[in-house]
């Protein structure tokens, strides 16, 4: 055991959260400086390939590739993320995210649009990261901290990736091709300090496991009996996942094209600015999930705040469709909205319920099932969007299909969380919790 881990081990509770929440931080804002930057540019007067007479865009098609390359890494993590032990997991992360940027570097290398195929490569190891980081630290007393740390990384780490990319371009003067590998390279410190911090984390303690229950690495009978014992809890879980996955990934990746759709100039949209008013607003409503002890009580507001973010990221595209909203005031209420329902999917309703029906499963193992059919359905909607435009010559904007959405995520997830709170409900253990 190293000096560091001995030491977080007998210090007080408050520095290993503090701790653990940089490095989860870090580690995971680290990851999508090797998959979010190349979003930042338009590839405008590009094509990919031309079908029956159609010209593709170049940059949907490349969206597209990456993320067929990141839902296959997500179906693999499903496998991958249960059965890893803490000790395999953050060596597998570094190994996924150096070749990831091996991938970028093959991106630039190779001339258009050829190149697409890099990023499909690129994408391919990134989807198992956080099912991977999210084991370690999840079953734990303050899971719900470190849960939010690497979710809201997400939010923030989005808008600046992006800015660096651009900032890259602009005063670096680096290609748009050089760019995602070399915002990749500006990161590579950062996450490697991250990494060797994630590793030096503790397992659960013995109180841990009391409260939130052990979580081991699942074998391929232990995921099989989980999924035939929660058949439909499990179901109606993936569902609200899935509407709130591909609703984020057309408003993060598509951002520079709609705010462009609603008036705004690429130069004028400050990406990390928006995003970390998103972000400083998600961690304010989602720290007070410290003081719930009860975990039933814990998925019972967890699914009533999925419920409420849903209705105020619909509300928000009313609003702004009525010309109640400026763009870049609708782009901070809508992103909490729908964050505060992502996060907490992702890091406090997952483990809280795990740990409120006492099973052998870990967090990680639903997440990566959520993720895998979430990505899935954004790789569909990316791939008909595409297809239906070109093919009947319609253009078909990035504004529109967004505000669809809304609408569509604002009616299902409610209603997911209603069907998820009356499937587990009967199943979870009435115990006393700690003081």
């Amino acid at each position: 055991m190293s000096k560091i881990r001995k030491a977080l081990e007998t210090k007080p509770t408050a520095v290993l959260v503090v701790y653990t929440m940089i490095a989860a931080f870090a580690s995971y804002a680290s990851m999508y400086a090797f998959r979010k930057p190349f979003t930042a540019t338009s590839y405008e007067g590009l094509t990919a390939f031309t079908a029956f007479g159609v010209a593709f865009g170049y940059k949907p098609i490349a969206v597209i590739a990456q993320l067929m390359g990141y839902m296959g890494s997500k179906f693999i993590g499903i496998k991958v993320a249960s059965e890893a032990s803490m000790g395999r997991r953050v060596p597998l992360v570094l190994g996924l995210i150096l070749f990831a940027e091996l991938m970028l570097i093959g991106f630039a290398l190779t001339p258009a649009p050829y190149n697409i195929f890099f990023l499909f490569l690129n994408g391919l190891p990134l989807g198992m990261v956080w099912s991977l980081l999210f084991g370690i630290i999840e079953g734990r007393k303050i899971s719900e901290f470190l849960g939010l740390a690497m979710s809201v990384s997400v939010i923030f780490s989005s808008g600046i990736v992006k800015s660096v990319g651009k900032w890259t371009m602009t005063d670096l003067g680096v290609s748009e091709f050089w760019m995602p590998a070399t915002t990749g390279a500006i990161f590579i410190p950062v996450l490697l300090i991250a990494l060797f911090m994630m590793y030096q984390v503790p397992a659960p303690s013995a109180e841990d496991i009391e409260v939130r229950s052990k979580r081991h690495a699942m074998t391929r009978d232990d995921r099989k009996n989980f999924i035939r014992k929660y058949f439909w809890g499990v179901v109606f879980l993936v569902i609200g996942y899935l509407f709130l996955m591909t609703y984020r990934d057309v408003r993060d990746t598509f951002m520079i094209d709609i705010m462009i759709e609603m008036g705004y100039k690429t130069e004028d949209v400050n990406f990390a600015g928006i995003e970390s008013w998103v972000g400083v607003g998600v961690i304010i409503i989602l720290c007070l999930f410290w003081k719930v002890k009860k975990n039933s009580t814990a998925v019972k507001l967890s699914l009533a705040l999925v419920a409420i973010g849903a209705f105020i990221l619909g509300a928000s595209t009313f609003m702004l469709q009525k010309g109640m909203l400026s763009p870049v005031t609708f782009y901070v209420l809508n992103g909490f909205g729908l964050y505060v329902s992502f996060v907490l999917y992702q890091s406090i309703l997952m483990d809280r319920m795990l740990a409120s029906i006492k099973t052998v499963a870990t967090a990680s193992f639903l997440i990566a099932i959520a993720d895998s059919y979430g990505y899935f359905s954004t790789v569909a909607l990316y791939l008909a969007k595409d297809i239906i435009s070109k093919i009947y010559n319609i253009e078909i904007q990035w504004l529109q299909i967004l505000s669809i959405a809304s609408y569509c995520v604002m009616i299902v997830v409610p209603l997911m969380t209603v069907l998820v709170l009356v499937y587990f409900k009967p199943k979870m253990i009435a115990r006393k919790e700690f003081q």
